[in-house]
């Protein structure tokens, strides 16, 4: 499988951030809707789409009655009007001139709400990963060509300059040849608590098409971490490691891996329904990409280097942050700095990295919006399709405990019975898989 040919240049000079903020403001602002009004759409998305000036937010839809009120209020102090409300995402798309949708739910709805909005002609803003299997993945692919409305996949590490500066370094020579690449998570995940449902949510719904299950929270509060549960979710690499799975594919041209093999499980005192230590070696191309996360309370030796990725090169090795990359050289000289590799997301100097990295998204979709096409789109649903592929294929072989072949013509699972029939999980009735094929 050959790696594909990247094209990309720095996130501020291409895309939305080309056009000046006051020419787009003219055309009139975007109508759009929230689905899923929880933790990250309030605190991350919601305030970079109003600071872009680009949207006006009409509609808002979540399961909560709860967090949905507080939410449409949030909107108003803002500086909006009262959205319109709904429990239905099937009737919010229904409301009139709504142009777009940010999905913002777990993981396990996303594949029928996408479809349901490329049917309704909607352009959307899609969490990742964008689907719980594979088969999920092939339907919204088929449904977005069928569409072809603008999508854009919530990757924001992309938007920063370090993967640009990366990659020249590395396609300059002045690293030699990458001859591995390992990418790691450490970090306490903590224990989950049954806990009784709230008055305001509608449970069932939440669960939607997969199994129904308990209610798990963290310790203190009562908001669900459904993270951590594997019907809602395939657990930490696949959450947050698809962050750095996507910059190696952008930074390296990557395609989708030929061969996955994985091992780890649950080590601490509490169960867990997915593995809270993991190792995984996927092959692109010949070359090895491995993911390790520890979520038991490890601390790391080396806390400067305990999230993002290290490419190993034969002239020398670079370690890459979210905000910041160094270099290794290869003749023992003094390492060379690019700014802070420490993962400090709350820390007061990096906020104006956070608030690039959302605002130049919702700027490009905004554009992408107004020019009706995904040219400047740099987090592409192709991409993310690709991203999200190869890391739930890494989870298929940690629970099969095997590796596993992919075809990328097909999706299929080559060399094992099992694993292939992790493809497709069915749905919970009434609800029906999209996938036909």
């Amino acid at each position: 499988m050959k790696r594909r040919a990247f094209l990309k240049s720095g996130a501020l000079a291409t895309g939305a951030m080309m056009m000046p903020v006051p020419l787009l403001a003219q055309q009139g602002k975007i109508k759009l809707a929230i689905l899923g009004t929880g933790w990250w759409a309030t605190s991350y998305l919601m305030p970079n789409i109003v600071s872009s000036g680009q949207y006006e937010i009409i509609a808002l839809c979540d399961v909560d009655s709860g967090v949905l009120n507080k939410t449409a209020h949030k909107v108003v102090e803002d500086g909006g009007e009262m959205p319109r409300l709904f429990a239905s995402y099937e009737e919010m798309f229904e409301v009139p001139g709504l142009q777009a949708v940010v999905i913002a739910t777990p993981t396990h709805w996303h594949a029928l709400q996408f479809i349901a909005a490329c049917e309704k002609g909607l352009h959307v803003f899609l969490e990742k990963p964008i689907s719980y299997d594979i088969r999920e993945a092939q339907a919204m692919l088929e449904a977005k060509r069928k569409a072809g409305n603008v999508v854009l996949v919530d990757f924001p590490r992309v938007m920063l300059d370090v993967n640009t500066q990366v990659k020249e370094y590395i396609e300059s020579g002045a690293a030699g040849k990458i001859m591995e690449v390992k990418a790691n998570i450490i970090s306490n995940e903590g224990p989950l608590f049954e806990k009784a449902i709230p008055d305001t949510m509608d449970f069932e719904t939440y669960c939607g098409p997969a199994p129904m299950q308990k209610y798990m929270c963290p310790e203190k509060g009562n908001k669900p971490r459904w993270r951590d549960q594997f019907a809602f979710s395939r657990g930490v690499m696949v959450d947050w490691g698809i962050h750095y799975i996507h910059n190696v594919r952008q930074v390296l041209n990557l395609d989708l891996p030929e061969y996955i093999s994985a091992m780890g499980g649950s080590i601490s005192s509490y169960p867990r329904e997915n593995p809270d230590q993991l190792y995984a070696r996927l092959e692109y191309d010949g070359l090895p990409v491995y993911w390790s996360h520890k979520t038991w309370g490890y601390k790391a030796p080396d806390p400067e280097h305990n999230i993002g990725v290290f490419y190993y090169g034969e002239k020398a090795n670079i370690f890459a942050g979210d905000v910041g990359w160094r270099i290794y050289p290869g003749d023992g000289s003094e390492s060379i700095n690019h700014g802070d590799i420490r993962f400090r997301p709350g820390a007061p100097e990096n906020q104006p990295f956070m608030k690039k990295m959302f605002l130049s998204m919702f700027m490009e979709f905004a554009e992408g919006i107004r020019n009706a096409s995904n040219q400047g789109v740099t987090n592409t649903f192709e991409e993310a399709f690709k991203t999200t592929s190869s890391v739930i294929y890494a989870d298929m072989a940690y629970r099969t405990q095997g590796q596993v072949q992919i075809d990328p013509s097909s999706m299929d699972i080559l060399n094992s019975e099992e694993a292939r029939a992790g493809l497709k999980r069915e749905y919970r009735s009434p609800y029906i898989h999209p996938y036909s094929g």
